[in-house]
């Protein structure tokens, strides 16, 4: 396994990924109106490039996983992190997280997820990020956003 920069030809393989990771999440907090899987196929197109996007592929070349940040005023805002769900269990969204890590150690770095998704709080919270604030979006959904220094 390892994890390398995503490019434009890399974007139809990494929205299938992410339609098909997050219903798992949709299945968690009982709704479907998860961001991740509201997103069109063009929504993600055309945000591709505002992004630091990463994939992790397998000794095939298969992409498995996934990863994205942006810098946003000083903060490193992280999202969409993904791992194929016959891959999961095996610490690879630990690894992608690390990266993350890595490539802006002396930076803020920022998430959120659905304050029902208790498998992604579990996991950021293990990796250092703490809750900072919880909100509730139009959808009637809540989130807690977490952030890590």
């Amino acid at each position: 396994m390892k994890i390398v920069k995503a490019t434009e030809s890399d974007i139809l393989d990494l929205y299938r990924l992410q339609l098909l990771s997050f219903e798992s999440e949709a299945e968690m907090i009982g709704s479907r109106m998860v961001p991740a899987l509201m997103e069109s196929e063009e929504d993600y197109n055309d945000a591709f490039n505002q992004w630091h996007t990463y994939k992790m592929v397998d000794d095939t070349g298969r992409v498995i996983g996934g990863i994205r940040y942006q810098y946003d005023d000083g903060v490193v805002e992280v999202g969409r992190l993904m791992v194929h769900p016959d891959y999961r269990q095996q610490g690879l969204a630990r690894k992608l997280l690390a990266f993350v890590d890595e490539q802006c150690s002396q930076d803020r770095r920022v998430l959120y997820t659905c304050t029902k998704s208790w498998i992604n709080i579990k996991l950021y919270t293990k990796m250092g990020y703490k809750a900072v604030r919880e909100i509730q979006d139009d959808t009637g959904l809540s989130f807690v956003y977490m952030e890590k220094q």
